[in-house]
């Protein structure tokens, strides 16, 4: 294990220093001597995503420093990052961080790159089944997640209701096959809202539930599954308490607590390797 760390710490490194050119599997499986089977398996184990996620990740991050930093055209950062046009830099670059290339640059974000040995770290400290107190800050625009609701203690009846629901009357405007879990918490009380996020509210079935998520910064957390949640739980916990950015939990309709746990590709069941996404609601002041 220990030589397959080292080799794919080689890898993001490479990756690194060579955003501007062709990064595919088969480059880099060739160059790190591994066979494209072994080094997708390695690196999605050990990173958490697959090869093209995470070089697209990689490219908008440093296309964000860029942004902040230089006065160079979107079309140039766009090409200094590896994409074709900037045409398909800035369908990327919204789908990551919620606005246009233009939109980040006129709000004076600045990013934080985590540097190849904190990656590491990190990826370390999951496989060894801990959290890593660095979530990524993101930011997501007001959301319509379409779906079945019910109660926080019943979730699998709920997603199976959904199932359901889905192959009777399939949603037409859902924007991917992604799947959102929102729990809000008041009192005693928590509600489980389930399902797609959709284009808009219009021409959805009234079987279907329809949740509105505002616009919000997120603490993002990813979750080995198969190590359960109650380590992971009082992990953020502690994060909200100690971070040094000053971020609080940010609460909806005035006094009820909500997360979103969102699932992409990197899903697969109670699979060692499977991921969910924890998005934690946060504020300053």
């Amino acid at each position: 294990m220990l030589k397959n760390f080292s080799q794919i710490s080689d890898a993001l490194k490479y990756i690194d220093e060579h955003l501007d050119e062709s990064l595919t599997l088969e480059i880099l499986s060739k160059k790190f001597f591994l066979s494209t089977f072994y080094f997708h398996k390695m690196f999605s184990m050990i990173v958490g995503k697959s090869l093209a996620a995470y070089i697209r990740d990689r490219r908008v991050l440093y296309a964000c420093k860029m942004l902040c930093n230089t006065q160079k055209t979107i079309l140039d950062i766009a090409l200094d990052c590896g994409f074709n046009s900037p045409q398909a830099f800035s369908r990327t670059f919204k789908e990551i961080q919620g606005v246009s290339p233009s939109e980040y640059r006129s709000q004076g974000y600045q990013p934080v790159i985590i540097t190849v040995d904190e990656l590491i770290m990190k990826f370390t400290n999951r496989l060894r089944g801990g959290i890593f107190l660095n979530p990524n800050i993101i930011k997501r625009d007001a959301m319509i997640i379409a779906g079945t609701h019910g109660d926080g203690a019943q979730t699998q009846d709920v997603w199976n209701t959904f199932a359901k629901l889905c192959s009777e009357k399939p949603l037409h405007n859902a924007l991917s096959a992604n799947g959102y879990e929102i729990r809000v918490c008041e009192g005693n009380k928590c509600t489980v809202y389930v399902g797609h996020c959709v284009s808009s509210k219009d021409n959805i079935d009234p079987a279907y539930s329809v949740f509105e998520l505002p616009a919000s910064k997120y603490a993002s957390f990813d979750v080995y599954v198969s190590n359960g949640y109650e380590s992971e739980n009082s992990a953020m916990d502690e994060w909200l308490k100690t971070n040094n950015e000053g971020y609080s939990e940010r609460l909806i309709n005035q006094n009820a607590h909500y997360c979103v746990e969102y699932y992409d590709e990197r899903f697969d069941g109670n699979e060692v390797n499977s991921i969910v996404e924890i998005w934690i609601p946060i504020e300053k002041g």
